[in-house]
């Protein structure tokens, strides 16, 4: 008996063996059919010269009161952080395309607006040229500001990426990228200008000229960048702590210097994902010079990421509002040092990887710390209420195809 149990085994392989053999061949085929399917799909997209690729997000966030983290309030809905967003690629020759990216968002009852249409153009394999509108490259994860797929939070660090409120400019910028033996070293210059609507309100940056330097290994990431321009800042959401009708001074900047700096860093070795920025804004005029900061730390397990964030953005030159925002009368409406702020902002999430191209992502933040100003939120709530902090709940679904 002890001899037929010893056999037993060995006789359900060889009995199993061309079952196996027959479903391993299967399995081939399938993926061969896959492949060629595949390698058609790109050789039409080749042959067309023409690509499309996209992102989609909706979901829903509350906040515990209105103070207005990320724009949340008890009041938000679904449309808020809903977008849709449509990239088009035409090769114009094996070196040059126009690439065109249209996005929807709910919140502007999905009316589509163009983010990117620039010419781009390769003399070489490390040289690109491009021109048009495109974004500004201030942060880590500017290029894939909106597509939320691309990054681990459910939405950018707020500390970091909400006092610069202004992403595209219209110009040209150049890149070359040097290739060493486990390493890489990527060199962006840019210029042009911008005129778009930021927090305060409406923000022109002319003669923009930056530079940025991105060094990897494929596991450390480390970026350092500065940028400079004139800017005009003219805050008319001030106008809201006016009385109706009142005619309010409320241009911060007129043609002022404003330098940008910024140095981040990443680790990602597959398994544990930190990143952190650090960033100064300096302003002349009665805008406010800010510095920010954030870091994070998410570890993967299979489909799932949690992460932890910590935040703070803080205005510097305070001495520098010690007056009153007046009506053009010479009525005083509210002291400058509405316009100083310092906030606080922990995270906690996580992303679920439900299949390829899908991901679903949970975060509570906890924002406090309004000990001057109004925490760069919404500051007719904030003054009037006397809060010190705010809860934001959020669920999204973030899709890339």
């Amino acid at each position: 008996m002890k001899r037929l149990f010893s056999v037993a085994p060995l006789a359900l392989a060889i009995t199993a063996t061309p079952v196996m053999a027959q479903d391993t061949e299967q399995t081939l085929e399938r993926m061969q059919q896959q492949l060629n399917a595949m390698q058609q799909q790109l050789n039409s997209a080749r042959n067309t010269g023409v690509r499309f690729n996209g992102f989609f997000s909706t979901g829903y966030a509350r906040a515990s009161n209105d103070a207005g983290y990320a724009g949340i309030t008890e009041e938000s809905e679904v449309k808020d952080l809903s977008l849709f967003a449509l990239q088009g690629t035409f090769d114009v020759t094996q070196k040059s395309q126009i690439v065109m990216q249209l996005v929807g968002r709910g919140a502007d009852d999905w009316e589509p607006k163009v983010e990117w249409a620039y010419l781009s153009h390769r003399p070489t394999n490390n040289l690109q040229l491009r021109a048009g509108k495109m974004r500004l490259p201030f942060f880590m994860y500017s290029d894939s500001l909106e597509v939320g797929y691309a990054q681990p939070w459910a939405r950018p660090p707020q500390s970091v990426y909400g006092p610069i409120a202004v992403t595209s400019y219209v110009g040209a910028d150049a890149s070359y990228n040097w290739n060493f033996d486990n390493s890489s070293l990527n060199a962006n210059f840019f210029t042009g200008f911008t005129d778009e609507d930021g927090n305060s309100g409406d923000v022109q940056l002319r003669n923009i000229a930056g530079l940025n330097l991105t060094w990897t290994d494929y596991v450390w990431t480390v970026r350092g960048i500065a940028a400079t321009a004139e800017a005009d800042i003219d805050a008319t959401r001030l106008a809201a702590q006016a009385p109706a009708g009142a005619d309010v001074n409320t241009v911060l900047a007129d043609g002022d210097r404003g330098n940008f700096y910024g140095i981040g860093a990443s680790y990602d070795n597959g398994n544990w994902q930190i990143i952190g920025e650090l960033t100064r804004v300096e302003v002349d005029g009665k805008f406010a010079d800010t510095d920010s900061a954030y870091l994070s730390i998410g570890h993967r397990f299979g489909s799932w990421t949690p992460y932890i964030a910590l935040g703070w953005v803080e205005s510097k030159d305070d001495d520098e509002r010690l007056g009153f925002v007046t009506t053009s009368g010479g009525t005083i409406l509210a002291p400058e040092s509405i316009l100083n702020f310092q906030r606080e902002d922990y995270s906690v999430g996580t992303r679920w990887d439900i299949t390829p191209g899908v991901a679903i992502k949970a975060d509570i933040t906890h924002s406090r710390g309004f000990d001057k100003g109004t925490g760069n939120l919404n500051p007719s709530y904030i003054l009037t209420s006397g809060t010190n902090s705010t809860n934001v709940y959020t669920l999204k679904l973030e899709s890339a195809f």
